[in-house]
């Protein structure tokens, strides 16, 4: 859920935005806190399909949260796979239609990994398989699941 509102205000060039204040979202006590001042493409969407899926809308603040999380100044340890899935259950949490959050959340899935930065910090666990059942992953995504609850 918002703990701040989100306020964004166009950059120059009308394709980006900034983050007017810091923006808050709680996913089950945890907090994600995007900076003030971060800039942001809304959904990372191909201008072709834009008459289906805006770069804004109702996901506007899961797409901000997304941004944030594959963005290189992510320092929370949350890596590529839990980002993906914070997407969906916030865009499941504002009411994005079944169809529409899968199907956004799908094309992240395929076609993310190109737009996943190298942290500053931490990146957190790098999956090495789709379904990774090492000892490593394990207790990284068994951690997370105790925070986030998803």
């Amino acid at each position: 859920m918002e703990v701040t509102k989100l306020i964004l205000h166009p950059l120059v060039n009308g394709e980006k935005n900034e983050l007017y204040q810091e923006y808050v979202y709680e996913i089950n006590g945890y907090q994600i806190k995007v900076p003030q001042g971060f800039v942001t493409d809304l959904a990372s969407v191909p201008r072709i399909f834009w008459s289906i899926f805006p770069p804004f809308g109702k996901y506007t603040p899961a797409a901000i949260v997304h941004d944030f999380l594959y963005s290189k100044f992510n320092d929370t340890g949350i890596n590529r796979t839990l980002a993906d899935r914070i997407f969906l259950l916030i865009m499941k949490e504002l009411g994005v239609g079944y169809l529409k959050r899968n199907t956004m959340y799908k094309a992240v899935r395929v076609f993310g990994e190109s737009s996943w930065k190298e942290k500053i910090r931490n990146e957190g666990y790098k999956d090495i398989a789709v379904v990774d059942h090492t000892q490593e992953a394990l207790k990284y995504y068994s951690k997370w699941a105790k925070i986030l609850k998803l």
